[in-house]
């Protein structure tokens, strides 16, 4: 069952058992997102934060370099001011802290897809931006989300083995300067053209699911994705699960095929898909096939997916 509740507004301090308020508010942005309006935004939330009676302070560098010192004492919310990449970036920092002392993140959308601020059902509009982003700090309704990891590497949406994992290390390859969806244009023509479905080998919790059949791989934590439509549909990002979605595909008309079933929802019922949940997954693959996670190129098989011990709080609305 998904659980959100309001966290009190006071923690307990280490030590005498006093408490103190929780009055800070650490607010993160990517410099280069949203074509650089991550740090005007940032600053506009400082005052606005301050004028609330909360202290706030900014941390402005790429992503991952947020360290341990940056979040000591207690801290009401940390604002992720980027994309999904910016937001993994932040979340596998505070990782490095105590389970106790994570802040709640919440992401303020400037990437492309910034898939976890629609999944959390944040709609927030651009001449209301701050003032919403102020509201959610001060009401602090938080819920526990699963995370995982890929080959050592944090994730909160999903990985992806196959031919969309292809279009992200092409548009990697061919990108200056800032993504929008037109950048995936031409990565993806290549990709169709061009394109060879490797044979995966795929095990669920030690189980082999899939034997050598060429194809794609999806295993997340949530049903949406950067395409418009939930790969994972039965997904929950609170289960201590999760789900995996194998689609055999060996030619360009079978990719057709499984886009407009996938379009539709159908997907998982096509021909020879399989569909389940676990909480280890191993995909390798003879011969060697691009993975990507949250949308960012990491790779290679094989890899190995599996679910983190602990789970992250978000504030949602």
């Amino acid at each position: 069952m998904s659980v959100v509740f309001a966290v009190a507004e006071t923690v307990n301090l280490r030590g005498d058992g006093g408490r103190v308020p929780l009055e800070d508010v650490l607010i993160f942005a990517n410099p280069i997102a949203g074509r650089g309006r991550g740090e005007a935004l940032a600053r506009n939330l400082e005052a606005r934060f301050k004028g609330d009676g909360l202290g706030a302070r900014v941390l402005m560098d790429r992503p991952g370099r947020l360290l341990a010192g940056d979040v000591a004492g207690p801290v009401r919310a940390a604002v992720v001011i980027g994309g999904d990449g910016t937001l993994r970036a932040v979340a596998d920092q505070l990782l490095k802290l105590r389970p106790d002392d994570y802040p709640p993140l919440l992401p303020v959308p400037l990437g492309t897809a910034n898939l976890m601020v629609r999944h959390l059902g944040f709609r927030w509009s651009t001449p209301q931006l701050v003032e919403g982003i102020s509201n959610a700090v001060l009401a602090r309704r938080v819920r526990m989300l699963d995370a995982g990891r890929a080959n050592g590497r944090l994730f909160l949406v999903m990985v992806g083995v196959g031919i969309d994992a292809h279009i992200v290390h092409e548009l990697d390859r061919l990108r200056q300067g800032p993504i929008t969806f037109f950048s995936y244009l031409a990565p993806a023509v290549m990709t169709f053209r061009d394109f060879d479905f490797a044979p995966l080998q795929v095990t669920v919790d030690g189980r082999e699911v899939l034997s050598r059949e060429p194809g794609v791989a999806f295993v997340g934590n949530v049903k949406e994705y950067g395409a418009g439509f939930p790969v994972l549909p039965f997904a929950r990002p609170d289960d201590g699960l999760l789900d995996v979605c194998l689609l055999p595909c060996r030619t360009r008309t079978d990719l057709i095929r499984l886009f407009l079933h996938a379009a539709a929802g159908e997907h998982f019922l096509s021909e020879g898909a399989v569909y389940l949940r676990g909480r280890e997954v191993t995909i390798a693959s003879d011969r060697e096939a691009p993975v990507q996670m949250d949308g960012d190129p990491v790779g290679h098989t094989p890899v190995e997916i599996g679910l983190l011990p602990v789970q992250l709080p978000f504030i949602v609305p």
